[in-house]
């Protein structure tokens, strides 16, 4: 992975742990994974939890561009047609490239594709199903005309890699879990059980609030290589290697 493209993964998912609705989830986290991971359309459908476990009903749409919240409508009108489907009865996260799946010829010529994304050119998709604690949360959905090509393993990996991070915060949306209410009581969960000191607790909080490193140094009147080593000994008392992961375990 080269530098430039971890750094924007990192930024990304850092960014994506401050949603706290599908709005933003559409604002930050979509719009930016396109510098990632190219893609000509996307959408979000949640699952809305039934009595029967085992029925798939997904709602509340979120698309890029919103023209193309047209062709999920559609799509789920028939969705029980998808070839797909089976993978949201997984009870761990999953993701498939539907080229892999399918000859283009078959794929391309199917009833629901005809009636759904033959408007939108569409060539390729890739699909994760978002499962958290076993729970199915919904489908992330990236799509790609012929004239993108088709997704690669990179970008299959990336998506992997950012997916498990998205699970945590639609789950969190799901649930209605506001962070602040659990900001204390992680705070204190940190400090007793894993001993960080007062200004480890104070430099903790305020990466629970977002701030980036020349905030959070002004904001304490530190310099930075301090900082850094404050970091150093947060990251390793709570077994993490990055800010997106000490935020992870909060969710936790």
């Amino acid at each position: 992975m080269e530098k430039n493209t971890f750094l924007m993964i990192n930024d990304i998912i850092y960014d994506l742990y401050s949603c706290t609705s599908l709005n933003e989830i559409k604002a930050k986290f979509l719009h930016r994974l396109k510098m990632v991971i190219p893609y000509s359309y996307a959408s979000i459908l949640l699952h809305e939890n039934t009595e029967d476990p085992d029925t798939i009903r997904l709602t509340s749409p979120i698309c890029i561009p919103e023209a193309f919240i047209e062709a999920e409508n559609e799509y789920m009108k028939v969705a029980d047609e998808d070839h797909l489907l089976w993978l949201l009865h997984s009870r761990e996260p999953r993701l498939v490239r539907e080229s892999d799946l399918l000859e283009d010829q078959q794929r391309l010529n199917s009833p629901l594709y005809v009636h759904c994304y033959r408007k939108f050119h569409i060539f390729d998709s890739m699909q994760y199903a978002s499962v958290y604690q076993q729970e199915l949360l919904g489908v992330l959905t990236l799509f790609r005309t012929e004239k993108d090509g088709p997704f690669t393993n990179e970008d299959m990996f990336y998506l992997q890699a950012i997916g498990m991070h998205l699970n945590a915060v639609l789950y969190q949306i799901a649930h209605q879990q506001p962070q602040t209410n659990s900001l204390k009581q992680t705070l204190g969960h940190l400090k007793t059980n894993n001993h960080l000191t007062a200004r480890e607790l104070q430099i903790a909080e305020q990466i629970f609030q977002y701030r980036n490193n020349d905030e959070i140094a002004q904001s304490l009147g530190i310099r930075e290589n301090t900082l850094q080593k404050h970091l150093q000994n947060i990251f390793r008392k709570t077994n993490v290697t990055s800010r997106w992961e000490l935020l992870r375990l909060r969710m936790q």
